[in-house]
């Protein structure tokens, strides 16, 4: 393949060529004649964008002819779960409407409810040592009663809900919970949601889990409370990451309703699905200390928390072909606590499973990578020929591929992690990561580097280049210079470098696509 240097200001006149270009044929649409057709469609999971299209449209012009007719009740009479889970996933008015059963009970005693849970002597011996250390000898105002909510009960609620996440990420024995599961997790999201952020999340994604393994939860969650708060949180929740969690119940709960044929494990989550029979899928995979939801937005301020997510806001008008959108999610940290750090190869064999299981390698597909991620994005394609194979694009944005000058740092401040490690210049294993990959590479048609060219602020009043040129710029594809310091070049801007850079990748893969 050709290599091309290119500077920062040759890239607006690439951009401007493609910008919003058409690919291809609109998909065809099913004309739907009325109410009746339109819900036999949702049950039987046909034609479903253009059912719920027609559905959406009876319920708008009803709330604007205030006038609650027939048709409104007709639909909801007839709805079969996977209909609803359909509508669930839209953001659909009328999931507001449909008769649900209660759940709210503010007389739960939470603790009490976790002991009914019965997932194996693992899980019971934690249980017991939570419950155990829950008050320090020290905090003699700690009292054993949850409705006081001291935060040494929070916590101890915190530490449950981590094991009970951990525990339903894998296969369990649905008949072994004896504690009806839907209402209380919706009885600890309501209790929390206004005050820990991070325990209503974690509900979330514990939801997520539950309904994806049985269709008995997911028919329960469909028809409870849930459904209105859920609906409407796809559409008008209050951070990004709340929004993409419900969008991962409602396809969990499809998928063990057999609607569609994949599932969102727990490190997963679906940006963007497309109308039509997607092309390709595109993963995003973020950096050290970086995440789905953060890492792809533009840059944040205090006062905006819904900043835009270029994935999932602009490419799919940007490029109008058909493709699906997943973002990989994972913890890491600069500074080693106690406890075992995950390696750059555990968390490759953890997404391994969760790529498959959503269904990524079974098209064509592409990696975004920001910093770190692209090693992890090596380390996937190295422990799966088969994805390698299938894979037609790598886009790296300051990816370390010789490591950090920043890392090194690290020896001489604080106890580094695992990652920081990996990242510093002479690390042995980055560079045979680099060696092994740089063997198989010529496989995959389109690889691009983006470099950063503005300093970072560091420690202090230290500035720097966190990803030098020498270790960004990969041995093979086009290489872009990027005016942006390290963090920002994966934020651009919608006229921006960068982002015309990213467009032009995406062309370039439809383009060997189409090819092949």
């Amino acid at each position: 393949m050709a290599r091309y240097i290119v500077a920062t200001a040759a890239i607006p006149a690439l951009y401007g060529a493609y910008k919003s270009y058409y690919w291809g044929c609109p998909p065809d649409i099913k004309i739907i004649r009325n109410v009746d057709e339109a819900v036999e469609f949702l049950n039987s999971n046909k034609y479903v964008s253009d059912a719920l299209k027609f559905v959406n449209n009876v319920e708008k012009n009803n709330n604007n002819e205030h006038n609650n007719n027939n048709n409104e009740e007709e639909i909801i009479r007839n709805l079969k779960p996977q209909a609803i889970g359909f509508l669930a996933r839209s953001g659909s008015e009328l999931c507001q409407k449909i008769p649900v059963q209660k759940c709210r009970n503010d007389e739960m005693d939470v603790s009490e409810a976790l002991k009914k849970f019965n997932l194996g002597d693992k899980w019971n011996s934690s249980l017991e040592w939570i419950n155990r250390v829950a008050c320090p000898e020290e905090d003699l105002s700690c009292s054993e009663e949850w409705l006081v909510r001291l935060p040494s009960q929070v916590e101890r609620l915190r530490r449950m809900l981590q094991l009970l996440f951990l525990t339903t990420e894998n296969e369990f024995d649905i008949d072994s919970i004896d504690v009806d599961v839907i209402p209380f997790l919706f009885n600890i999201y309501k209790e929390f949601d206004e005050t820990q952020n991070d325990i209503s999340n974690l509900t979330l994604k514990i939801l997520a889990n539950v309904v994806g393994s049985n269709e008995k939860y997911s028919k329960k969650m469909l028809n409870s409370e849930w459904l209105p708060l859920i609906s409407n949180m796809v559409l008008n929740g209050r951070n990004l990451m709340e929004r993409l969690l419900a969008h991962k119940i409602c396809q969990n709960a499809l998928s063990s309703l057999n609607s569609i044929d994949y599932r969102l494990r727990s490190d997963i989550y679906e940006v963007h699905i497309p109308e039509a029979e997607p092309e390709l899928d595109i993963v995003l995979i973020h950096g050290l200390r970086g995440s789905v939801a953060y890492t792809w937005r533009q840059k944040d301020s205090d006062e905006n928390i819904l900043t835009t997510c270029w994935p999932k806001d602009w490419l799919p008008y940007d490029i109008k072909r058909p493709f699906r959108i997943f973002g990989l999610d994972y913890p890491s940290y600069i500074i080693q606590f106690t406890g075992a750090q995950p390696s750059l190869q555990s968390r490759a064999n953890r997404f391994q499973s969760q790529l498959t299981d959503a269904g990524i390698g079974k098209r064509p597909v592409l990696f975004i990578c920001h910093s770190m991620g692209g090693l992890l994005a090596k380390q996937l394609l190295l422990d799966s020929p088969e994805l390698a194979k299938n894979t037609i694009g790598v886009l790296f944005i300051a990816t370390p591929h010789k490591g950090s000058p920043v890392a090194s740092w690290g020896y001489s401040i604080f106890n580094p992690t695992n990652d920081v490690i990996f990242l510093n210049e002479n690390n042995l294993m980055n560079k045979k990561l680099n060696d092994d990959f740089t063997a198989i590479s010529r496989q995959i048609p389109i690889i691009v580097s983006m470099v950063e060219t503005v300093e970072s602020n560091l420690i202090g009043t230290a500035k720097g280049i966190v990803v030098p040129n020498k270790s960004a710029v990969f041995e093979q594809g086009a290489v872009y210079h990027i005016e942006d310091m390290h963090l920002n070049i994966c934020k651009p801007a919608r006229e921006s470098a960068s982002y015309g850079v990213i467009i032009n990748f995406l062309l370039d893969c439809f383009r060997e696509i189409g090819r092949r």
